[in-house]
């Protein structure tokens, strides 16, 4: 449920040390237009859904995977102002679900709680960003395992140019009950600029024994080497640069089947003619 007005989201389960200024993020959403999606998958059933967020939007999507179904959501945020989204799941045994989503700017508060009730049930996720200026992004994920042998897995991959600011909070929470389950969790930032902040929080939570977690990050600048390499060829520097942003979240532009929408977000990238 959206809760108009002033309010703490994207809070870390474990808070740290307040000054680090990850355990929360603060939004007055008195003014945003709001909107709330229920997607429930039958058992046996599959479904793909594709949403657009635009800006002062506050957006919640519940995901209903029932035994043996499969959701895909695909969301992309192209914002100019300001946005505030939330992502929950529920997962019944066998259940499915995928998640894809890139963030090509502005200010924008994201929750991602996923619950693996469900034996064996899996979850996806692949999530992109290229933000510049003055972007902020805050993303907190929590994929809560509590049935058995229950999987995550979530790549993140993004670019960070001009002042622009990201949090990224990734929890994988293995819950008592949660035998033979696995989580594992990687992200890859890469820096273009001196002035941009990237603080990425990775976290265990363990209450069971026969788990399998694992958590990684790598960040880092455009290697010189390979700029070099590419300028012996004639690319200018700038559009290096270009093309390594883009190669880095073109993996997750590429789980997008809709035709439409990657044009769009191409175009959006400087990769096409459709410039919306």
């Amino acid at each position: 449920m959206i809760i108009m007005g002033k309010q703490k989201l994207n809070i870390l389960p474990v808070p740290t040390y307040n000054w680090l200024g990850v355990n929360y993020a603060e939004r007055d959403i008195s003014e945003y237009e709001t909107a709330a999606e229920v997607i429930s998958a039958a058992e046996n059933e599959e479904k793909t859904c594709l949403f657009w967020v635009d800006d002062n939007a506050a957006s919640e999507v519940s995901i209903q995977a029932s035994e043996n179904s499969y959701v895909k959501l695909v969301q992309v945020f192209d914002v100019k102002g300001q946005a505030v989204s939330k992502v929950s799941a529920e997962l019944a045994d066998n259940g499915r679900f995928e998640l894809v989503q890139l963030y090509l700017g502005g200010d924008v508060v994201s929750e991602i709680d996923v619950k693996l009730d469900g034996r064996k049930s899996k979850f996806d996720a692949s999530i992109g960003y290229k933000l510049g200026d003055s972007d902020k992004l805050d993303l907190n994920l929590i994929a809560d395992h509590k049935g058995r042998k229950t999987e995550s897995v979530i790549a993140v991959k993004g670019v960070l140019d001009g002042d622009a600011v990201k949090t990224f909070k990734g929890t994988i929470d293995f819950k008592n009950g949660a035998v033979g389950a696995k989580g594992a969790e990687q992200e890859e930032v890469l820096l273009l600029s001196e002035q941009a902040v990237n603080k990425t929080v990775p976290l265990i939570l363990c209450a069971e024994e026969d788990v399998e977690g694992s958590h990684g990050a790598s960040i880092g600048r455009v290697d010189e080497k390979h700029i070099f390499y590419m300028q012996s060829r004639g690319i200018p520097e700038e559009k290096i640069t270009e093309l390594m942003a883009q190669s880095k979240i073109a993996q997750v532009v590429n789980k997008i089947d809709n035709e439409q929408t990657v044009k769009r977000i191409l175009g959006r990238l400087g990769r096409g003619d459709d410039n919306e």
